[in-house]
């Protein structure tokens, strides 16, 4: 992995077996993610798409395969290296934004920071920061239930962004919205992309944000296959 690669993904296979059949959902996925790199993943429902989103965010291991972060192999190292690595090197956000409601804004942003063992004061201030990127300086005390659709998944994106990770992963974070809203959502993503050269790395059924990441990518029978961007004929 050299120092623009922030994700490595070699030959992950995933079998699932059943009442004592296989189920080959994955197969030789590669997929190798530069720094500040957008690269969007299409594909029909059973796909296979959450699993794959789930391995590549430590959450699933693999059958076979590898996934590395930041350099750091998710799958071979203890539960509590792997948390670490996901705590520090990756971001998440969900179609529903998974947001505490007993806390406000500022303090579910701070989360990932608290359980990083970051100061309390430093924490609060970082997640204000944050808060002001995504244009939520007007939000600071609001809890979820105060806040619009739009508003949560911005608090959302920016608690993803808060420890600076090298990558974010995002499933259909557009999907729960309006129109105008995920519109909104979209402009937030691009400028932040550009603004921390933050790689992501979206699962979406919205075609129009998928074309406007810097490689399409559908995954298919088990396959993971480039169909927008760079040397797009080319299966990955």
């Amino acid at each position: 992995m050299n120092n623009s690669t922030v994700m490595l993904c070699e030959g992950v296979g995933k079998v699932y077996t059943e009442a004592g059949s296989a189920l080959e959902v994955l197969r030789d996925i590669r997929l190798s993610v530069g720094k500040g790199e957008r690269i969007a993943i299409i594909g029909t429902s059973g796909s296979g798409k959450s699993t794959l989103m789930n391995i590549l965010g430590g959450l699933e291991a693999p059958t076979q395969g590898s996934v590395s972060v930041g350099g750091e192999a998710l799958y071979s190292v203890s539960e509590e290296k792997r948390a670490q690595i996901r705590n520090r090197q990756l971001g998440f956000v969900y179609q529903f934004h998974h947001l505490l409601p007993e806390f406000d804004a500022v303090e579910n942003v701070a989360m990932p920071l608290l359980l990083g063992n970051v100061a309390i004061n430093e924490a609060r201030s970082r997640a204000q920061e944050m808060l002001v990127a995504v244009g939520l300086s007007a939000r600071f005390s609001h809890k979820p239930a105060q806040l619009s659709g739009g508003e949560r998944q911005r608090v959302a994106i920016a608690r993803a962004l808060i420890a600076r990770p090298a990558c974010v992963l995002m499933d259909e974070p557009t999907g729960n919205l309006d129109n105008h809203t995920a519109n909104d959502v979209q402009q937030l993503m691009q400028s932040l992309n550009k603004e921390f050269q933050t790689s992501f790395i979206i699962v979406t059924h919205d075609s129009e944000l998928a074309y406007r990441m810097d490689r399409v990518m559908e995954l298919r029978e088990g396959g993971l296959h480039q169909i927008s961007g760079p040397d797009a004929s080319a299966t990955t």
